[in-house]
């Protein structure tokens, strides 16, 4: 659900702390980051960002599921999550959803993990969103730019960032039965 209402890459999402997820400028944010731990990676520079939270995670709990992992005293967001040969948490995460796509039928050739992002990228395109915003918001900004222009000044505020992700919808995805608020 992050993947899809996010599009965060699968080992973004799974090597996120609980410090990771926090209040900026009064929006709930990811603040997806390699910075001062050893243990996390990141793609490409332009992978290193905030994403709001969206709407639709606050309702099926998210935010509840971050207060019990802080009352817990998880450092990780994920904690039964434990890192491969090469540090990624997110390989043994990986196998097992292949496996799981398996065991629901839904296994199909160019079909996986990643196909959230693939989805997300489409939901930004249909809500309209502004092509730099979602680019930001994807960690794409700066893939493949030379303009100078881009190389100048902070960025979106976490505002505009969220109005932006918030009108991605999925009328298709029946979610009621998730909400919790």
């Amino acid at each position: 659900m992050i993947a899809l209402f996010s599009g965060m890459r699968q080992n973004e999402i799974c090597q996120l702390y609980t410090a990771d997820v926090r209040k900026i400028e009064d929006i709930w944010c990811f603040v997806v980051t390699a910075g001062g731990a050893d243990d996390k990676q990141l793609k490409t520079a332009a992978s290193e960002r905030l994403v709001p939270i969206h709407p639709t995670l606050v309702r099926i709990g998210f935010l509840d599921y971050l207060a019990e992992r802080r009352r817990a005293g998880d450092i990780r967001l994920f904690p039964e999550l434990r890192p491969d040969s090469f540090g990624l948490y997110s390989g043994p995460y990986s196998k097992w959803f292949t496996r799981f796509l398996a065991s629901c039928d839904a296994a199909e050739e160019r079909t996986c993990f990643h196909s959230f992002r693939h989805s997300f990228r489409d939901a930004l395109r249909e809500a309209g969103a502004d092509r730099e915003l979602a680019l930001a918001i994807g960690g794409w900004a700066g893939a493949g730019s030379s303009a100078v222009a881009d190389q100048y000044g902070r960025g979106f505020s976490p505002k505009l960032l969220y109005a932006t992700l918030a009108t991605i919808d999925y009328p298709e995805l029946e979610l009621g039965h998730l909400f919790v608020r």
